[in-house]
């Protein structure tokens, strides 16, 4: 009875404290999370509505609606019809590892204008941004490459939060004042990892002043131009906007991603979506258990579909099932698959994390995206890894590093190869062991990511910005951050002093020759 009263005593207090201390309570939220990626999406939805939960009154524009009903705080503007950009756009492309990644920089930034375009011009969020009554505490948009919904700030002057579902590109983090030394942090969009080779670093010498360079003379004036026609000419530049973002969420961790100095307003989220456990279908959970020798689940996610894949790619990976003395289950986007092994069961759709929850799950062969290997790790299974786009090749070859799984890089793999790769997989216990010990470490932190989101979302609320924890690194000029100024004053004082030693020196010389002349006559 003592311990209950002390325990009820303390949940008081600490009650008593959060309410003295939180100072924004039913606040308007705008978010904006316009990427048509269910992966994106899972990232995000959680902070929506936690934060309609806490009592916020939130407006999401989304083509992922949560649409339940219990959630009387959030309203959703549904814009699932942008599916059809990112399918025009055609991730082919994207996929395919023989382009550079300058090349795929600037198709992804044309993919945001037109989701830009399509987003602006639906009618319930025009009616929301041309109301000049409409007040909003806190605007968090998604932002990958483009920071065109960054102009939202300036158009409601309210502090905004950039959140990814994944880490952020390289010009993301020159815009919030990170440190980004090509010499030593591998962008995102880069397959490098660890510490770099002469060549690595070369290309990634070159990259960071292509993206400098890009960003600064075709994609930023683009950008500013989109949000100007639907905002108003009276915005500021977006680059300049860009620069007071109050705060960056990336689901990064420094177990996975290379640790990194970072300033105070990046928050490293993780597990933002996974969930407990759920019964699984009859007719999965049937196939599942019916699997003798273990069961492989294969998924390349939501955006690598295997039905866009190369004919090559899923020739050979057919013919990799059939040799497998497992039960393959794929989530497969079709209705048939010619040429499908007896051994393999298709589904349009499957619930991944509940699948990767069952014992008899033996590995997961899956494109390492992000959200999928956190799910393997929270569940425990160990993967194998065929990594098509952005971030994917980088988590492959963390994931491998770590020893809870296999990278194969499909345009060099034969079929024993890959076949070899999954059954070491699926029967050495070190790979499970392995991934026990990362999910272990992964879990080890003060808060959960959610949380953490909450709290610094709520305390860019309280304090209106964070302008007090803005790095001077923003500020300072590009040729003074990289000590251009003081370097050429150095070369110039040791060029004059070398001058002036020559001067010295041709001058004693010349004195000496005249005395020495002197003296012979």
């Amino acid at each position: 009875m003592i311990r209950f009263l002390r325990k009820m005593y303390l949940l008081l207090v600490f009650g008593l404290l959060s309410l003295s201390v939180n100072e924004c309570y039913s606040a308007r939220i705008l978010c904006i999370f316009q990427m048509p990626a269910v992966s994106h999406q899972a990232t995000f939805q959680p902070i929506a509505r936690a934060l309609s939960l806490r009592g916020h009154e939130v407006i999401t524009v989304t083509p992922r609606p949560i649409n339940d009903p219990t959630l009387t705080n959030l309203t959703e503007i549904d814009t699932s019809h942008t599916y059809d950009i990112i399918n025009g756009h055609g991730f082919e492309f994207f996929m395919s590892k023989e382009k550079a990644v300058q090349t795929k920089i600037p198709k992804i930034f044309a993919m945001y204008y037109d989701l830009a375009h399509a987003i602006f011009q639906n009618e319930q969020f025009k009616k929301i941004y041309t109301n000049p009554d409409e007040k909003f505490d806190l605007i968090i948009v998604q932002i990958y490459v483009s920071p065109i919904m960054l102009a939202l700030s300036a158009k409601f002057n309210a502090p905004i939060i950039g959140v990814s579902s994944m880490g952020g590109w390289i010009g993301t983090h020159y815009a919030i004042g990170n440190p980004s030394l090509p010499s030593m942090y591998s962008e995102m969009f880069l397959p490098y990892n660890g510490e770099l080779s002469f060549y690595e670093r070369f290309k990634s010498t070159l990259y960071f002043i292509w993206s400098r360079l890009y960003v600064n003379f075709v994609a930023m004036p683009k950008c500013d131009k989109v949000a100007r026609k639907y905002l108003g000419n009276d915005l500021p530049y977006l680059a300049d906007i860009e620069r007071n973002i109050s705060a960056l969420f990336l689901n990064i961790n420094p177990i996975l991603y290379t640790p990194r100095p970072m300033v105070p307003t990046v928050v490293p989220l993780v597990f933002m979506h996974i969930q407990p456990p759920k019964p699984l279908p009859q007719d999965i959970k049937n196939e599942i258990e019916s699997a003798k020798n273990g069961l492989v689940y294969f998924s390349l996610g939501s955006n690598v579909k295997s039905m866009n894949i190369p004919q090559r790619v899923r020739n050979l990976l057919m013919d990799v099932f059939r040799g497998l003395p497992y039960k393959v289950l794929w989530k497969f986007e079709k209705e048939e698959l010619p040429g499908k092994p007896s051994n393999v069961v298709i589904k349009k759709w499957l619930p991944q994390q509940d699948i990767l929850a069952h014992p008899n799950v033996k590995v997961f062969i899956s494109q390492g995206g992000l959200q999928s290997s956190e799910e393997a790790i929270d569940r425990v299974v160990p993967m194998v890894v065929i990594p098509f786009i952005a971030d994917q090749e980088l988590n492959a070859k963390n994931l491998h590093e770590f020893g809870v799984g296999r990278h194969i890089d499909y345009l060099n793999t034969t079929k024993q190869e890959l076949i070899d790769s999954i059954i070491d997989v699926a029967e050495n216990p070190k790979y499970r062991e392995n991934m026990k010990k990362l999910r272990t470490l992964l879990r080890d932190e003060p808060m959960t990511g959610l949380e953490r989101a909450i709290w610094w979302s709520e305390y860019i609320i309280r304090n209106k910005g964070t302008r007090h924890l803005r790095s001077p690194t923003v500020d300072i000029v590009w040729y003074k951050y990289f000590l251009l100024d003081v370097i050429s004053a150095f070369i110039v004082l040791i060029t004059f002093i070398v001058l002036v030693y020559i001067k010295l020196f041709n001058f004693v010389k010349n004195t000496l020759k005249k005395k020495n002349k002197i003296k012979t006559k």
